[in-house]
């Protein structure tokens, strides 16, 4: 967005920082939305391999993976109880 003239007399007042906790902020959040893109890709290829193995449920290490009826995919960590 382009920033505004200021005419004389009536500048606004800067406040440095509001201004470096914003541009801080904002850059953070590009840095989540490219991670949530990222996200979504890795995803979807972790929902393909289990459709291509024909599973809705795998256990590895400490971790259960379940294909949900929405067709959605979670990762969840386990610890077997020792009896």
């Amino acid at each position: 967005m382009a920033k505004q003239t200021e005419l004389p007399g009536i500048e606004r007042k800067k406040i440095k920082d509001i201004e470096d906790a914003a541009e801080s902020y904002v850059a953070v959040h590009d840095k989540r939305i490219s991670m949530t893109e990222k996200e979504v890709e890795a995803k979807a290829a972790l929902l393909d391999a289990m459709h291509k193995h024909k599973l809705t449920v795998y256990r590895f290490d400490e971790r259960i993976i379940e294909v949900t009826p929405k067709e959605n995919v979670k990762v969840k960590m386990f610890h077997e109880d020792e009896d």
